[in-house]
């Protein structure tokens, strides 16, 4: 997908985390929590990750970001349409450095995320002092009040402490510190997950204010379904480590193709007098392990739809809209023929 309205590329990313065991640490296997996932992001647009927990959603963010190394794997970034393409993965130490003032993070949890010994001023202000940006403690504080305003906040609480701050204030500011060297793109972590639901609202509203300001391009991490249908353009739905299926927010919701897609979105509550009649699937046995994945499709134990070939071999990557001007993919044997229950949520009100 080489070209210029991708910000972000990524091509069969994996990230094995090695299992030790006995004194000596011996190397027994390998936990493969993300197994060859491929995605782009276009330029100014929300693609959403969601899946249940251990899923490798959060994993590959943070190996996008290179905040982790993958174990293999291209994510090739193009912050301009005019710019040549660079891969990241294969950027030394200090080239990673000089190139991540063009991504930025909002992690899960607004209590950890900041310093408590910190200001706000310090916390806000750190990429600018890194990264030698400003020259002087008033054009600190400057660049600092602007940001605090963009993110709807009073620029004199710069010098409070975050333990002064609510869960939403706290997620405001660390949104500005994410936008403090004007990153093209972002990755979000969950980021309204540990917030109130009217919070969440507001933040949700931020971002999607912020990105039209701003054209960011986004990459949300998220399980709450009803905040993917409000913010995101696009779903990836993965399962234990890969991509089961890939489309437009409303064409996921409305046709999914994956039978773990149908199972997400039949556990999502609703008030609607035809959804309320609908029956939920309550999917038997564990998640697959990760360490031991089972031949096959990885969720076919799980499956009721499954037939001889999902347990013997691995299920293709399927555009169920070849004909459409906006794929649809569905890592399934049955994709093209299964035919399966969407759902309409009442969508998030900020």
């Amino acid at each position: 997908m080489a070209a210029p309205d991708y910000v972000v590329e990524v091509d069969n990313l994996q990230k094995f985390f090695p299992v030790t065991r006995g004194f000596l640490r011996r190397v027994v296997g390998q936990v493969k929590a993300v197994d060859g996932v491929s995605f782009a992001v276009r330029r100014g647009e929300t693609l959403a990750l969601v899946g249940e927990s251990g899923c490798g959603k959060t994993t590959t963010g943070r190996c996008v970001m290179r905040a982790i190394e993958p174990t293999s794997g291209r994510t090739v970034y193009r912050v301009s349409p005019d710019a040549q393409p660079v891969d990241i993965n294969a950027l030394g130490k200090e080239e990673l450095r000089q190139f991540q003032r063009h991504a930025g993070m909002i992690f899960q949890d607004p209590y950890s995320s900041l310093n408590p010994r910190l200001t706000i001023l310090e916390i806000v202000g750190e990429p600018f002092i890194t990264r030698k940006v400003v020259r002087t403690r008033r054009e600190l504080e400057e660049r600092v009040a602007q940001l605090l305003h963009s993110v709807h906040l009073d620029p004199s609480y710069m010098r409070r402490y975050p333990h002064a701050f609510s869960g939403g204030q706290r997620q405001r500011i660390a949104i500005a510190r994410a936008l403090a060297l004007r990153p093209a793109f972002i990755v979000a972590d969950e980021p309204v997950s540990a917030l109130d639901v009217s919070v969440q609202a507001q933040i949700l509203r931020l971002l999607k204010e912020l990105q039209d300001e701003l054209q960011l391009t986004y990459l949300f991490v998220a399980h709450n379904l009803a905040v993917v249908e409000y913010i995101s353009d696009r779903v990836a739905v993965m399962y234990v480590g890969k991509i089961v299926e890939l489309g437009q927010t409303e064409e996921i919701f409305a046709n999914p193709k994956h039978p773990y897609t149908e199972a997400l979105l039949s556990a999502v509550p609703t008030i609607s007098e035809k959804a309320a009649k609908k029956q939920r699937i309550v999917l038997e046995g564990d998640v697959a392990d990760s360490m031991n994945v089972p031949a096959g499709c990885s969720f076919h134990p799980r499956c009721k739809y499954a037939e001889d070939i999902c347990r013997s071999e691995p299920p293709p990557l399927v555009n169920v809209a070849a004909n459409s001007a906006a794929p649809h993919f569905a890592l399934c044997h049955f994709a093209a023929s299964l035919s399966l229950a969407g759902v309409t949520i009442s969508p998030v009100t900020a």
